[in-house]
C-alpha cells in the first residue's frame, strides 16, 4: 500500500555547529507554515516556546561543551538525541496533516529532503574461477 505523504528527513548528521545551524533554519521555517499556525496539537508536538526552550537548550549545552564542561558536553548528546526525535514527530505531522506550500517550504529550507522509497541493493558479481 502506496503512502499518500511524503517521507521526510532531516539533515541531522555533521558536526554540533552544523546541527545548530540546521536546527534554526527548520524552525524558522516551521514556525511560519500554514499546518503550524492554523492545525497545531501542541499537547503532542509542543507549542513555539517550548520548542524554542528545546533549541536554546542545545545551545546552550553547546557552547558549555565548547569550554570543556564534560557535564555541558554529555547533556549536549542528550538534548541532540531529544531535538532529533521531535523533529522526526513534527516531519511525520508535517507530511500528514501540511499542505503541499507547507512540505515545499520545508524542502526548500535545505535542511530537509524526501526519503527515498526505494532501496538500494548492492549486487555482487558471482566470482568465476577458471
Amino acid at each position: 500500500m502506496e503512502n499518500d505523504h511524503p517521507d521526510l528527513k532531516f539533515k541531522s548528521s555533521g558536526t554540533d555547529a552544523v546541527y545548530l545551524a540546521n536546527v534554526n533554519i527548520f524552525f524558522g521555517v516551521l514556525f511560519g507554515l500554514n499546518v503550524f499556525i492554523h492545525d497545531w496539537r501542541e499537547d503532542k508536538l509542543g507549542s513555539q516556546s517550548v520548542l524554542q526552550k528545546c533549541i536554546d537548550w542545545f545551545r546552550q549545552m553547546y557552547e558549555g561543551g565548547l569550554l570543556g564542561n564534560r557535564l555541558h558536553i554529555a547533556a549536549r548528546h542528550t538534548a541532540r538525541k531529544d531535538l532529533d526525535v521531535q523533529i522526526q514527530k513534527i516531519l511525520h505531522y508535517v507530511a500528514i496533516f501540511g499542505d503541499e506550500a507547507d512540505i515545499t517550504a520545508l524542502l526548500n529550507s535545505g535542511v530537509v529532503t524526501r526519503r527515498s522509497s526505494k532501496r538500494t541493493r548492492k549486487v555482487t558479481k558471482p566470482v568465476t574461477t577458471n
